[in-house]
């Protein structure tokens, strides 16, 4: 994995309208990156393009971070995670990144990752977590796409522990209206429908 050491720790502020994008071939190779991407990246079209995508690396990230993108994508699933990149000159920015594989004709062709820009509180979170995890300060956890987890039976709900507060509300959210669905379209069970008292049973990692 390309490590690009060359790093002045400036932050690059993005825009917080500004989306990168940018597509690879399946070899990670970049086939096509819009102007935001570019001008972020402060190289120019011509030294991007075939480049592999790790050009833009930061030595910061962890390389869980990117072992744990690769294998959810290897997957076919999307992955989504907040990443520190490198621009040309040794600075960087921050991105909450979205990689998805393309398939054509049943095959995989490459990925397309589209960019936007996280909170300062999104920032803050992950830099120490980040480096928490450069410097093995974080045992008995894991990375599962692109969120921290704990190993085991409660890995499910630790994850709460290490997300941002508007990631916390966007989950939230999600679960509440996950379940307002499933009350109301899906039907009673006979047996309590008759007033019978049932266990209810949580798979592993799931508590009420």
């Amino acid at each position: 994995m390309k490590n690009n050491t060359a790093v002045t720790q400036k932050e690059y502020l993005l825009n917080n309208k500004t989306t990168l994008l940018s597509t690879t071939d399946k070899d990670s190779h970049i086939t096509y990156a819009n102007s935001a991407f570019i001008d972020a990246s402060g190289f120019n079209e011509t030294q991007l393009m075939g480049k592999p995508h790790n050009i833009i690396r930061h030595p910061d990230m962890p390389s869980a971070a990117f072992a744990d993108m690769w294998h959810t994508i290897l997957q076919g699933d999307s992955w989504t995670g907040l990443v520190k990149n490198r621009r040309q000159n040794g600075d960087h920015y921050w991105v909450r990144a979205n990689v998805t594989p393309v398939w054509q004709n049943e095959k995989l062709t490459g990925y397309i990752s589209v960019r936007t820009v996280p909170s300062r509180d999104e920032v803050s979170h992950s830099e120490q977590l980040y480096q928490k995890i450069n410097n093995n300060g974080i045992k008995g956890f894991r990375l599962f796409k692109g969120i921290i987890i704990r190993r085991g039976a409660l890995s499910w709900l630790s994850m709460f522990k290490w997300l941002s507060v508007s990631q916390r509300v966007n989950y939230a959210l999600a679960i509440t209206s996950l379940a307002a669905l499933l009350f109301i379209f899906l039907p009673v069970p006979p047996a309590i429908q008759g007033g019978q008292h049932h266990r209810v049973i949580f798979a592993p990692g799931y508590l009420p």
